[in-house]
């Protein structure tokens, strides 16, 4: 397929740029896959011991790119897709040892090779690896495909802009839905259930309600807690559509809101739509969080947004494409510039402010003239 030529042919260029003779680009199952699988569409399986009982690497894959040459793909497994865009696929239980071998083929042992996914690779791989080559030299390389991720080709975004219609349909049923009395379970079930039904896989969901609401996340994403009139809902519509996020969050009171809870909404609301409207290239990330921690403050929201703004530990939002939370994130110290094609999930947020806590999210494309939002459902529920 076109596509991942043009994604292998790029990688290449910048890692020449950069004077390496070859990337290794790792993925580690189950999550950490979204280099590897943007450039080869395939993901490792079965993650275990990763060193142990013979086994070197196991829940590994790796593709070995020279800069000039067509890659390979080492698994640990047999078991991978039917449908891969690099032909030369090698299944081996020890994988620094077939990487040796790979690399040794192509003739670059002795050469300057990248490294995409150090932050994955463990200590005890990564020494492996440097007794297989102990001729070459190995540089962190993972922003060369984190920078090609970024941003997103006209078939990515055709992908997200189907994901989001799913979202907002999902969306707008669920404002139907909604109401006291339902347990945080069922309304779970609710919108795992209708994005299942609509083609999404890993249908995710969260639902936090009353005093649950306070914290932005939850190890339990939904309980058997009973919605009660009254209860600040904050809720989350996750999963992946032909292996693209879906990720909008919505929130509101369960029946009759207080004047308080409504400040709230209104006040999250409003960080939102004025970071949203600040989006275009050039701005960077963090600016952004600073937009919605100045509102909050200057609401009184002193100690209720993100981190930065002496609030939980969360930002104001994050890019998405293969995988959610991709960088750039939205947080102090992030100075990235946007740039477009990127697609962003803007998010703000209040918590524990002891009438309960919300959130409202929608996926952001950054255009050449400044934004466009994917998702069209209906923010204000109160």
């Amino acid at each position: 397929m076109q596509e991942y030529e043009n994604r292998i042919r790029r990688a290449q260029l910048e890692a020449a740029g950069r004077g390496y003779s070859c990337l290794i680009i790792f993925a580690l199952a189950p999550r950490r896959v979204g280099d590897l699988l943007y450039l080869t569409g395939h993901q490792p399986m079965m993650p275990g011991h990763p060193r142990r009982f013979g086994f070197r690497g196991r829940g590994y894959s790796a593709m070995v790119l020279p800069v000039d040459q067509d890659p390979c793909l080492v698994t640990s497994t047999p078991f991978y897709e039917r449908e891969l865009y690099v032909s030369d696929v090698t299944y081996h239980d020890n994988v620094p040892e077939e990487i040796g071998r790979a690399v040794r083929r192509y003739g670059l042992a002795q050469r300057d090779i990248g490294i995409v996914g150090m932050d994955i690779l463990s200590v005890e791989l990564y020494e492996d690896l440097k007794a297989e080559l102990y001729q070459a030299r190995f540089y962190r390389a993972d922003d060369i495909v984190m920078n090609l991720r970024a941003s997103k080709s006209p078939y990515e975004l055709e992908l997200l802009r189907r994901g989001a219609g799913i979202g907002d349909e999902v969306s707008d049923m669920l404002r139907d839905y909604l109401r006291p009395g339902l347990t945080e379970r069922q309304v779970y079930q609710f919108i795992t259930s209708e994005l299942t039904r609509r083609g999404v896989s890993g249908a995710f969901a969260t639902c936090q309600s009353g005093w649950r609401s306070e914290t932005a996340y939850d190890l339990e994403p939904a309980s058997d807690k009973v919605i009660e009139d009254g209860d600040m809902v904050h809720m989350e519509i996750n999963g992946k559509y032909q292996g693209y996020m879906i990720d909008i969050c919505r929130s509101t009171v369960a029946g009759t809101a207080s004047r308080r809870q409504i400040e709230i909404l209104d006040t999250a609301l409003e960080m939102f739509e004025k970071s949203v409207a600040a989006m275009r290239p050039g701005v960077t990330a963090e600016s952004l969080e600073q937009i919605t921690g100045e509102i909050a403050c200057a609401r009184g929201f002193t100690s209720n947004h993100t981190r930065a703004y002496n609030g939980p530990a969360t930002y104001l939002g994050h890019a998405i494409g293969l995988g959610t939370d991709e960088p750039p994130v939205l947080a102090k110290y992030d100075k990235t510039p946007l740039v477009p094609g990127m697609v962003i999930t803007v998010e703000p947020g209040l918590y524990q402010t002891g009438v309960g806590g919300c959130r409202i999210e929608d996926e952001i494309l950054v255009t050449r003239t400044g934004f466009e939002n994917l998702n069209h459902s209906q923010r204000k529920w109160w």
